[in-house]
C-alpha cells in the first residue's frame, strides 16, 4: 500500500445484505468515484487492503458504496470505521480559494500574534465553521478557522497567524 494516498472519507455501517456500506466524505472526491476505481481501505485494526468500486449510489457527500471484494453484510460490517484513501492525483479540485485540504493544514505552526502556540494536529468540521485543533504545551486548544480569527495563512511556509487577542 502507498503511504502517499490521501484519505477521502470513512466507511460507516453496512447497507443491505450484498456488502454495501454507507460512507462519509471528507471532501468532494468520494462522491465522484466511478465503477472500477480502486481505493485503499484502512481499517482501525488490521492491514490496509485494496477494494474495487462495484457500485456507488446515494448522495455525493454520503454515498452508499459496494466493492467487488465485499460480498455480504458481515464483510461490510468488518470495514466499519475504515478510512478510504486514493492516489493524490485522483483528488477532486477544490475550486474555492478559501477552501483547504485538511492534509495541507495539519502540521502548520500556529502563532498567536507573534507568539508560537503549537502545530495544527487536526481540523474539526463544525456546522458554523471549522476549528483548528492546536497541540499546545498545556494540551489541545481549538482555534476557529475563520477570516476574523486568522490574520495570515502561509501554506508554503507552514505557518498560520491568528489574532493575538483570540484566546484572551
Amino acid at each position: 500500500m502507498t503511504a502517499s494516498r490521501v484519505v477521502i472519507g470513512t466507511i460507516g455501517r453496512p447497507h443491505g445484505v450484498r456488502g454495501g456500506v454507507r460512507a462519509r466524505a471528507s471532501g468532494p472526491t468520494l462522491g465522484t468515484l466511478e465503477r472500477g476505481e480502486v481505493v485503499e481501505a484502512r481499517p482501525r485494526d488490521g492491514a490496509p487492503r485494496l477494494l474495487t468500486v462495484a457500485e456507488r449510489g446515494g448522495m455525493a457527500d454520503a454515498p452508499v458504496l459496494r466493492f467487488d471484494e465485499v460480498g455480504d453484510r458481515e464483510a461490510a460490517a468488518a470495514l466499519t470505521g475504515a478510512e478510504i484513501a486514493v492516489e493524490p492525483g485522483r483528488i477532486a479540485e477544490l475550486g474555492d480559494p478559501d477552501t483547504f485540504f485538511v492534509r495541507d493544514l495539519v502540521g502548520c505552526e500556529v502563532l498567536l500574534g507573534d507568539r508560537p502556540l503549537g502545530p495544527v494536529s487536526d481540523v474539526i468540521a463544525a456546522p458554523a465553521n471549522d476549528a483548528l485543533e492546536v497541540a499546545t504545551a498545556d494540551g489541545p486548544v481549538l482555534v476557529p478557522f475563520t477570516a476574523d480569527a486568522v490574520r495570515d495563512l502561509d501554506l508554503p511556509g507552514r505557518r498560520i497567524v491568528v489574532r493575538p487577542d483570540l484566546l484572551g
